[in-house]
């Protein structure tokens, strides 16, 4: 790797983090800001603690506060990985997707943990196709494959949906993070992607 493509990869690398922190500042200024002005509001008014509904709005709008700063916990450093693990992790975040998108998740059970560092950027690689997937393939399939072996760790994600061209796959953050990742973790990628056939992307880490 030339040093112009190690500088850009490490650009790359660090406005995906930058727009990773402005898409929680907003989740912490529009959903927790705006549920303790709530709060604020009920909690000054005199009337609060003799109106049986009062209470209940403030009953209400507690775990609901918990739940948003448990979100962003969440996204901030995901604590659930360090405790169960990363096969365990990834089952919580394909059993927590709604709608029309089904996901598989494959694992050989010879599956031996990385280091957290790295198997945080796995979590974050598979977070990120899988958000590119709701967010723009039109897909209804979803396939994550992980084996282990004497080789390294090999991941193959891939969908049913509308693929992307070359300049669609240059110019997009979430594929240009999903790139910086991989290198992050001394591994490396190859995308196999057409027009209306979906996106197949393999990754390999050595051992």
């Amino acid at each position: 790797m030339d040093i112009h493509h190690q500088k850009e990869i490490s650009f790359q690398y660090a406005a995906g983090q930058e727009e990773e922190r402005k898409r929680i500042a907003e989740l912490i200024h529009d959903d927790i800001g705006s549920k303790l002005n709530v709060l604020t509001l009920w909690i000054n008014n005199e009337e609060t603690w003799n109106d049986p509904r009062s209470k209940e709005v403030i009953s209400t709008q507690i775990p609901a506060l918990i739940d948003s700063a448990r979100e962003i916990s969440h996204a901030l450093y995901p604590t659930i990985l360090e405790k169960f693990g990363l096969l365990l992790t990834l089952e919580g975040l394909v059993s927590n997707i709604e709608g029309s998108l089904s996901v598989q998740l494959v694992c050989n059970h010879n599956y031996n943990p990385r280091p957290i560092a790295i198997e945080i950027q796995i979590y974050r690689i598979v977070q990120e196709f899988l958000s590119n997937v709701i967010k723009h393939a039109n897909a209804s399939e979803m396939n994550i494959l992980i084996r282990d072996s004497k080789k390294g760790l090999t991941i193959v994600l891939s969908d049913n949906g509308d693929g992307f061209d070359a300049d669609l796959k240059s110019n997009g953050m979430g594929l240009r993070n999903v790139e910086s990742r991989v290198n992050s973790i001394s591994a490396f990628s190859v995308w196999k992607n057409k027009a209306d056939s979906g996106s197949y992307l393999l990754i390999i880490l050595p051992k």
